[in-house]
Formats: C-alpha cells, sequence, structure tokens
C-alpha cells in the first residue's frame, strides 16, 4: 500500500510537475496563518458570532489533531522515500493531514453557516484542493489527506450537535467562571496530545526518518514535540476568554465604510505580528519548561487582542467613538 502511495506521488511531481505552484498556493490556505486572517476578519469586520464559533472550532480540531498525530506516529513521505520531493518541510507525523482536517472543519463550518448551495459547493472544491496539495507537495500520502477528511468531518459534526447545548451552559455562568471555563479547557487541549506522548511509551523516531527529512528538507524534525500543542491551547484560551469579557464585537462591524474596516483589520494583524515576533524574541531556542510556558502566553495574548483587544480599540477610536 505505501509503495503504490509512493508511486502515486511521484507521478504528480514528474508527469505533473506543474501541479506544484498550485500546490503550495493551496498549501498556504491550509496553514494556521491563513486561518488566522479568517478569523480575525470575520469576528471585527463581517460576523463576530461565526467568527467565535470558528475560532473555537479551529482550536479543538487543531488540539485533536496534535494528538491524533502522536498517537498514530506515522512518518510523512519524504521522510522515508528518497523519489519524493520535498517542497515543504514539517516537523510532524503524517496521519492526519492538519490541512485537510482543518480545511474540512473550517469550509465545513462556513458552508453549514451560511446553508447555500454555491458556497457548499466552493467549500467541497476547496477542501479538496487544499487536501491534494499535501500530497504534491510530498508531505503526505494519500491515506493522511483521506483521514484528515474523515476525521476533520466527524469533529464538524460532533462541534455542531454538542455547540448550542454547551453554548447555553456556559451563557449561564458568570464572567469569571466562563473565563475559567477557558483556561480549563486550554488544559484538556494539552493533556489529550501529552497522554498521546505517554501512550507512545519508550518509541522512538527511527534515525532514518530524521536523516532522510534533513536530507530532503534541510530541516530537522521534532515530531514527539508538544511545542506546537502549546501554541494550540494558548490561543484557544486567550480567544474564549477574550469573547467572554468582549463588550464590543459590533464595534468595527458597524462601520459602513469599507476602507475604515480594511484599515482597522490592516492595523489588527499587524499588532498580533507584533505580538508573536516580539514575544518570540524572549523564547529560548532550545525548548525549556519557560520557552513552552511563553509559548502559551503568546498564543493566549494573540488570542486575546483578536476577541477582546482588538474590538475594544475599536470601540475607542474607530467610526462613533
Amino acid at each position: 500500500m505505501t509503495d503504490i502511495q509512493i508511486a502515486i506521488i511521484e507521478m504528480l511531481q514528474t508527469q505533473a510537475a506543474w501541479l506544484i505552484e498550485p500546490a503550495l498556493v493551496f498549501s498556504f490556505l491550509g496553514r494556521s496563518e491563513f486561518y488566522l486572517l479568517v478569523v480575525s476578519i470575520l469576528y471585527w469586520c463581517w460576523d463576530p458570532r461565526l467568527g467565535l464559533r470558528l475560532g473555537l472550532l479551529m482550536g479543538i480540531s487543531g488540539g485533536l489533531n496534535e494528538a491524533l498525530k502522536i498517537a498514530f506516529h506515522l512518518p510523512r513521505p519524504y521522510w522515508v522515500s528518497p523519489e519524493i520531493r520535498a517542497y515543504e518541510s514539517q516537523a510532524s507525523f503524517g496521519l492526519p493531514s492538519g490541512h485537510a482536517l482543518g480545511a474540512a472543519t473550517l469550509w465545513g463550518l462556513l458552508a453549514a453557516d451560511a446553508r447555500r448551495w454555491w458556497l457548499s459547493a466552493f467549500a467541497f472544491v476547496m477542501i479538496f484542493l487544499i487536501g491534494a496539495s499535501r500530497i504534491v507537495s510530498g508531505v503526505h500520502y494519500p491515506t493522511d489527506v483521506i483521514g484528515g477528511w474523515i476525521i476533520g468531518f466527524l469533529i464538524l459534526i460532533g462541534f455542531l450537535t454538542l455547540e448550542r447545548p454547551v453554548a447555553r451552559r456556559i451563557a449561564s455562568l458568570s464572567t469569571p467562571w466562563q473565563v475559567f471555563v477557558a483556561f480549563a479547557a486550554s488544559i484538556v487541549l494539552i493533556l489529550i496530545p501529552f497522554a498521546a506522548l505517554l501512550s507512545v511509551g519508550d518509541w522512538e523516531v527511527p534515525a532514518f526518518w530524521s536523516e532522510g527529512a534533513l536530507e530532503r528538507s534541510g530541516e530537522p524534525i521534532d515530531p514527539l514535540s508538544l511545542w506546537d500543542t502549546l501554541a494550540v491551547s494558548g490561543f484557544f484560551f486567550g480567544f474564549a476568554a477574550g469573547a467572554a469579557v468582549d463588550r464590543h464585537r459590533w464595534s468595527l462591524c458597524s462601520a459602513e465604510d469599507g476602507s475604515v474596516r480594511f484599515l482597522g483589520y490592516a492595523f489588527g494583524i499587524m499588532v498580533i505580528g507584533a505580538i508573536w515576533f516580539g514575544l518570540g524574541l524572549l523564547i529560548s531556542p532550545d525548548p525549556a519548561p519557560g520557552a513552552y510556558a511563553l509559548q502559551y502566553i503568546r498564543a493566549a495574548v494573540a488570542g486575546a487582542w483578536i476577541s477582546f483587544g482588538a474590538p475594544a480599540f475599536f470601540a475607542r477610536y474607530g467610526p462613533g467613538a
């Protein structure tokens, strides 16, 4: 089965080389940076309720994805096959594809919320192209992508089923308790991947995986690290806690002038970049307990800026202030 998948990837990379550039474009549309842009524009400029739902769903799906990768601990094709060209590099395990899983949840939620046939069709195409781009790029087997789609849709179904009763329970709590629930949920998003790591036991990444990845991409791998998990859980806490105390959600959405929305959005994104890279300067290149804590904190601050800081700023200095 693996040999067949390797042959498929090799054929796509050699006989359909024109697919590489489009694949890299669609691959970006499945990155966490793109999701951050989408959540921000929805929350600030379009539909805060949908932005809130999407941000929470991205945090949940991201945390589960990290846990499942460790639980399966399977390699990426370019780690093990010299025939595969690595057009991107990834330090985490292969199954499930995070891009495919994230695309299924993000575009699936947008389609479910809009309930328009044309958006559903567009979402289906985007989900397929983002997943397929990972095969062409040499970073995933077809089974990784199919697994990501299946798991992503299951997470989406679970989210849509539970969000109303859970939201009602949380809405009945006081604001401090809502913030506490957000923090507790973020800790759960850490504990699940940590439990997956414990289940692996004393298993170690085969040396030829690490050597192959470094040889073909120039980047080392560390798939048993919880570094990305801390970012996902920190963002979830900051975003959810900020939303719990936010009282200005419609401030920028109320601006009728499109240029005002654009400038506000651009400013908000620049602040996120300043938070992420500014706090990143404080993080040691060799992760230690303190570095992991800072990773969680900077992601939490970035999430809180989206759901609380930026709306408060727009309400204070925006139109009608």
